[in-house]
């Protein structure tokens, strides 16, 4: 009897990050020669999110993965580039990874182990950068991981750092909500169909926390903006005392103050945006 073989699409979006790049597809690399019999990587398929550095992705060139290479000709965001993705990925298994990210070498095993029982799972993240901002985000990381055992339901799905069974995608329509943090939607969504996503705690990848204090800001507005449920102005006192994650105070206030950038987000009305369609094309 012929064995079945497990196909693998990874998807990533990617912006000016050459270098980035570059190390998100060595560590692929890496991940293809620890793959076991009956596991393939089908396809790495880049999304170039309109970027200006015209070596941005040079590096998808010469790695001698299968990456298929699509572009935008404005710049959409790594939600819908996401969305582009799945749209060309025909893998068994979808696996995402941001293009600052370094999977561990058995990743792509681990994600290949999903399966009807347990469609999707989410692993942890490891900062592999110096400084305040990098060490804040790893507390955030930490605090979350902390109160997790291996197999818990989680209501949270880290397109950095997560795989899909493509027929589960597929049954809950993919994400509803793009923007920061609308990766979510997707743990929201299996697990109304009773397949919540689930916590794996060997689903390592290795991350470039830092990238400057106007970018933390931003992301942390962003994702309040962006989060589907609006915060009530009684919820920003738990929001000021629960977001100060860290062992050293310069960490926690630093966490606390993007708390509460973040609870400010969440104080404005709901905004509820349709995808867009904006031309693009595919290489």
């Amino acid at each position: 009897m012929e064995r079945t073989v497990v196909r693998i699409s990874v998807i990533i979006p990617t912006r000016n990050r050459a270098a980035d790049l570059r190390r998100c597809l060595e560590g692929l690399i890496e991940c293809v020669r620890q793959l076991p019999p009956g596991v393939a990587l089908h396809q790495v398929v880049v999304v170039d999110d309109a970027s200006t550095d015209p070596d941005a992705t040079t590096p998808a060139h010469d790695t001698g993965l299968p990456v298929v290479l699509l572009r935008n000709r404005a710049r959409l965001g790594a939600g819908i580039s996401r969305r582009r993705a799945v749209e060309v990925a025909d893998g068994d298994v979808l696996a995402f990874l941001d293009d600052d990210a370094i999977p561990r070498g058995d990743w792509l095993a681990i994600a290949a182990g999903v399966d009807a029982d347990r469609p999707a799972v989410t692993g942890r993240v490891l900062g592999f950068d110096a400084g305040l901002v990098s060490r804040a985000r790893q507390a955030r990381y930490d605090s979350r991981y902390r109160a997790l055992r291996e197999g818990s339901p989680v209501d949270f799905f880290a397109c950095g750092n997560g795989a899909v069974l493509a027929s589960a995608f597929e049954r809950v329509e993919g994400f509803s909500h793009e923007g920061v943090g609308g990766d979510n939607s997707l743990a929201w969504s299996l697990d109304r169909v009773g397949t919540p996503v689930r916590f794996h705690a060997n689903l390592v990848i290795a991350h470039r926390n830092g990238k400057g204090w106007t970018a933390a800001v931003r992301n942390a507005w962003s994702a309040g903006t962006d989060h589907p449920v609006r915060m009530t102005v009684s919820d920003l006192l738990g929001t000021a005392i629960n977001s100060a994650h860290g062992d050293d105070l310069a960490v926690r206030e630093l966490n606390r103050a993007l708390g509460i950038v973040h609870a400010l987000g969440r104080l404005l009305p709901r905004v509820t945006s349709g995808a867009t369609d904006t031309a693009d094309v595919q290489q």
